[in-house]
């Protein structure tokens, strides 16, 4: 694997990018899946936040200092050493509860975290250059290294040209795999006369393959030649995820009307779960602070069902406070009731933008989110409490004290679908059980 060497100054984005990601332990790549990685910084099978925290903390110094790989791995593989995260051992998977040898540190591993994580940085970095430039330069092209090393596909690729906004990019923005040293350049329409160039007719064809994700369950469609885990768009996902998350906010002030018709929760429930898994990963659930995050908006039909009733929330705003995912993560609240993975709860504006189901409990006044727990509609079914219009204190992203009338997520529960069946106890607004 040939790693990259850092210009002596490097971007600004690019340290910026790597500067602002939060910290997601997982014990296999499969446990942080493409866009998260916009938001999360991880290692497979590091466990401790506070070594990820020294790792993340060395390769933000390596970038800024332009240093090699080699003089990266000098200053942190004798930390890794001395704190046992090297070597052979024998772990826990914590998904299955079986132990199994892993390797943790060793050159090779260290390769391949140093390789990644500068070269998804350079990308990000690169991105935001480019969508300031392409007014004036609206065309990238695809350019791999031509040696024996590249994959076939990627050398196919090479010399694509296509407009800045053409969705190709969206699957195969680069690095496309692990090692891949491809690249874009960004062009002119002077560019292309100059060298002989001309816009691709089309755009390479994707021909997807099913995979599995053993670890989630889920099934994806990756395009032939781009990794697993590596089919998005690297420079847009982290820009997504914040701008999600500052959407919904700004959304969350405006009157109900207004929200619903201006913003679309489903557009955006993806980058809004990477913002906020960020978010979660970061609770410390044995003393939560108050904070209060924006988690999905309730939609015109739920809206009309609960003016019916006479009911008209000050905001549309669903939001979810750290306590209450402290008290959501608790078992035994209800007879039927177990607590929800907190693999399912990190992600749960994506929950609450597509639910299976929104019913109203007639005897507690307050809506429930109906949503598929496992992948394909296996049982148990995912239950989430929403009160109506309810005025809280807590605290903003930016740590401020702040006074919210919304709709609070107040705890969730994995429940037998069948309970939720009675019409007697719950009117169904929307959706299916």
């Amino acid at each position: 694997m040939t790693t990259p060497t850092l210009s002596p100054l490097p971007p600004e984005q690019a340290i910026k990018f790597l500067e602002a990601k939060g910290y997601r332990v997982g014990f296999n790549w499969k446990d942080v899946w493409q866009e998260e990685h916009a938001v999360a910084f991880t290692v497979a099978k590091m466990m401790e936040v506070d070594l990820l925290a020294d790792v993340h903390r060395s390769l933000v110094t390596a970038l800024k200092d332009g240093q090699s790989f080699e003089q990266w791995r000098a200053g942190l593989e004798p930390l890794l050493k001395a704190r046992g995260w090297w070597g052979k051992a024998i772990d826990t998977d914590p998904l299955t509860g079986e132990e199994q040898v892993v390797q943790l540190g060793s050159p090779r591993r260290l390769k391949t975290i140093f390789d990644v994580n500068v070269r998804m940085s350079m990308a990000s970095g690169q991105w935001e250059r480019i969508e300031r430039l392409a007014p004036a330069r609206p065309y990238l092209r695809y350019v791999a290294v031509r040696d024996d090393r590249t994959r076939p596909e990627h050398l196919a690729w090479h010399g694509t040209i296509l407009k800045v906004g053409d969705p190709w990019w969206n699957t195969h923005s680069p690095p496309c795999g692990w090692s891949c040293r491809c690249t874009l350049q960004q062009l002119s329409a002077k560019d292309l006369e100059r060298n002989g160039w001309t816009e691709t007719a089309e755009a390479p064809a994707e021909n997807p393959r099913p995979w599995l994700n053993n670890r989630t369950g889920e099934t994806v469609e990756v395009p032939a030649g781009v990794d697993p885990g590596f089919a998005y768009h690297k420079g847009k996902a982290s820009r997504e995820a914040e701008a999600a998350r500052q959407l919904m906010e700004k959304a969350a002030v405006l009157p109900p009307d207004i929200a619903t018709a201006s913003f679309n929760p489903q557009r955006w429930a993806g980058p809004l779960a990477d913002s906020f898994a960020e978010w979660y990963d970061g609770i410390d659930f044995s003393r939560p602070k108050g904070e209060v995050r924006v988690a999905g908006m309730l939609s015109r039909r739920v809206l009309d069902n609960l003016a019916a009733k006479g009911i008209a929330p000050e905001s549309a705003a669903i939001t979810v406070k750290d306590k209450d995912l402290q008290h959501a993560q608790r078992k035994g609240h209800e007879e039927d009731g177990i607590m929800i993975p907190h693999e399912v709860m990190r992600r749960l504006p994506v929950h609450l933008a597509k639910p299976s189901a929104v019913l109203w409990d007639r005897n507690q006044d307050h809506l429930v989110y109906v949503f598929d727990a496992v992948p394909g509609g296996a049982k148990p079914t995912g239950k989430l409490v929403v009160y109506v219009d309810v005025s809280s204190k807590g605290r903003a992203a930016d740590g401020a004290r702040i006074r919210v009338v919304t709709n609070p997520l107040h705890t969730g529960y994995l429940v037998d679908p069948q309970a939720l069946r009675d019409r007697i106890t719950y009117e169904l607004i929307e959706g299916a059980i």
